[in-house]
């Protein structure tokens, strides 16, 4: 997946620029950013009707990510 891989290669900009914020990303670039996941959407299939966006949510660097299995 494109975009998962631009995600992790730039994760430090992408971090840096979007921390706190929902994005969606289309092929290799951050389409749209916002507070609401929503409107995140709606503005990245509006630029973009015919691409799937991937969205994800940019966590702020004191965030404590707990997996469990």
């Amino acid at each position: 997946m494109k975009e998962l891989t631009f995600y992790i290669t730039d994760a430090e900009k992408i971090n840096k620029k979007y921390s706190g914020k929902h994005i969606a990303i289309v092929d290799d670039k951050v389409v749209a950013s916002g507070s609401d996941p929503k409107e995140v959407w709606e503005k990245a299939k509006k630029k973009y009707p015919n691409k799937q966006p991937v969205l994800a949510f940019v966590p702020k660097e004191d965030a404590l990510v707990l997996i469990t299995g």
